[in-house]
């Protein structure tokens, strides 16, 4: 893992270094702050009461005991690993320079590595999310090759283009022989 990173950031330094052609910012999808507030909330009110959820174990088997304990575990480790990628997520932006792309610190990718590329917009069916916004048309790369091909999809980190974007991104990899998909 810290191999992985280390080389990682060595790929970001190169390809910062080249001539930035475009950068995006992450799109805020409201509701993050809804999220957070609602699970910090889940998590608060047990606190609040613990003195009751300490007797209600209390009354119950070694093995109930056992259970309970076990699910609070695993909710509190899902309520955390939430809120980390939530925050991992937020505030980053796609920067493409003449030499490849990147997000930081969590993405780099060289041009010389990518075969193909797809625009990802929304069916009829899922353009309204649960925040009532259309999110927008967002970007995956191909990386074939090599073993076990890769694929790069922006929408993970809210990386969302407006058409003049999709314009440019489409000129920057016909210059650079990248192939434009429509199926996958």
């Amino acid at each position: 893992m810290l191999k992985s990173n280390r080389e990682n950031q060595l790929k970001i330094e190169e390809i910062r270094l080249a001539l930035e052609l475009l950068r995006i910012n992450s799109r805020y999808l409201g509701g993050g702050g809804l999220a957070k507030i609602f699970l910090i909330l889940i998590i608060v009110i047990p606190l609040v009461f613990y003195k009751d959820i300490i007797n209600i174990i209390k009354d119950k088997s070694p093995d109930e005991q056992l259970v309970l304990v076990s699910m609070a575990v695993l909710f509190l480790a899902a309520f955390i690993f939430t809120l980390y990628k939530m925050n991992q997520n937020s505030g980053k932006s796609l920067i493409v320079t003449e030499k490849g792309f990147f997000i930081e610190p969590i993405l780099a990718e060289f041009w010389k590595d990518i075969d193909e590329y797809k625009w990802n917009s929304p069916s009829d069916a899922n353009k309204d999310t649960l925040t009532g916004q259309n999110e927008g048309t967002s970007l995956i790369l191909f990386n074939n090759k090599g073993a076990w091909p890769k694929a790069f999809d922006l929408i993970q980190y809210n990386i969302f283009f407006t058409p003049d974007q999709m314009q440019q991104m489409d000129n920057i990899c016909n210059r650079l022989g990248i192939k434009k998909t429509e199926s996958l």
